[in-house]
């Protein structure tokens, strides 16, 4: 069987091992650092724009209605393309996938008013509506989030495709991302009532974590648009974990685990099939949970009119994290060092770019 898994096992390893050398004498996602500056003091790898824009990070102010999403992509669309020397037109992307983040729905959601505005840019830069989908893990949320008419069967959203990651046609058995780490108590009791006499079979598919399909397809490529929530094991739920836990069947078996939860994160973004096929990855600022992380809390919802975007989602966290901190410390909440967290380390120690070296720009 042709697929990532023979591609990623070395990368696999380095986690590893990595992982194996914090657990002895290394530390994990600690709080006793001094509260961490805003942008001005990231270390910057150079001073010289690079051919792609893989350290580098944009930020501007905007949100609130689709016009001012519509400025605001603008500037941050530009800059990216400038700084990247890269267009973003249908002869380099013949197809786009936009995965939305519509877990939290409604309370914490990608804004539809945000989508409108990239559907827009999109199509004055020459794409059809054919050559560009909408995709998310489940339809229900999907509906909540207002991508969907629930009393529909073809899934669209204005024209666009929608496409649900819970549909069977998207996932196909070579597909998947194979892990040691034992299965959340609900999934393997759908295990076992699924092969109610072959223990072989069940312990084969407690390991997978299926992905799908539609990210692997030859001319699809990906605009990741997330939001930010505090998370205890992983620091920041934000772009990278809403590409890679927000696309899984399983994620439950992983999000509980302070070491184990970024470890999957970098590796499913590890995949070639996935990491060579990104465009951009942008969080929006305009509601983010900066506290009581893993599911919706109300209280501690914050707001801020930045949008962070990159090609790399883990530097997009890396500065998003600025803005949960500032919230954090004056709500008195114990504070969350980025040097520390096991997401950034895994992902550098797997090469997946320059993470504690962005070059942010202020537009």
């Amino acid at each position: 069987m042709y697929c990532f898994l023979h591609t990623i096992l070395k990368r696999q390893a380095m986690v590893c091992f990595f992982l194996l050398s914090l657990l002895c004498g290394g530390r994990g996602i600690g709080f006793a650092d001094s509260f961490e500056n805003s942008f001005q003091t990231l270390a910057l790898a150079s001073e010289d724009l690079t051919e792609n824009n893989e350290s580098h990070v944009f930020r501007t102010e905007g949100g609130g209605s689709s016009k001012n999403y519509h400025k605001a992509l603008d500037k941050l669309i530009g800059g990216f393309e400038e700084t990247g020397r890269v267009k973003i037109q249908p002869q380099r992307y013949p197809k786009i996938a936009i995965k939305l983040e519509t877990r939290l729905a409604p309370g914490l959601q990608v804004s539809p008013k945000l989508v409108d505005a990239l559907l827009e840019i999109l199509r004055l830069r020459g794409f059809q509506k054919s050559q560009i989908v909408l995709v998310d893990y489940d339809r229900r949320t999907l509906e909540r989030a207002g991508f969907v008419d629930g009393t529909s069967a073809e899934l669209s959203y204005k024209g666009h495709r929608v496409f649900s990651f819970t549909a069977q046609e998207y996932r196909k058995p070579d597909w998947f991302h194979d892990s040691p780490m034992p299965p959340a108590v609900h999934d393997r009791a759908s295990y076992f009532l699924r092969y109610p006499t072959d223990a072989a079979k069940r312990a084969e598919e407690e390991r997978k974590s299926y992905l799908p399909t539609i990210l692997f397809l030859d001319d699809f490529n990906w605009i990741n648009l997330a939001v930010a929530m505090d998370d205890s094991n992983l620091g920041l739920d934000g772009a990278s974990a809403n590409l890679s836990l927000g696309a899984i069947n399983n994620s439950t078996r992983f999000i509980q685990k302070p070491t184990i939860a970024p470890a999957a994160v970098a590796e499913i973004l590890a995949i070639p099939e996935i990491w060579e096929k990104r465009i951009f990855s942008l969080v929006d600022l305009a509601r983010f949970q900066f506290a009581g992380g893993q599911s919706f809390d109300a209280e501690f919802i914050g707001k801020s009119s930045s949008l962070v975007l990159g090609e790399n989602p883990f530097c997009v966290d890396y500065v998003t994290w600025v803005e949960l901190s500032k919230i954090r410390k004056i709500s008195e909440f114990a504070h969350r060092s980025r040097k520390n967290a096991l997401l950034f380390k895994y992902a550098q120690e797997l090469g997946l770019g320059p993470v504690f070296s962005v070059r942010v720009h202020d537009l």
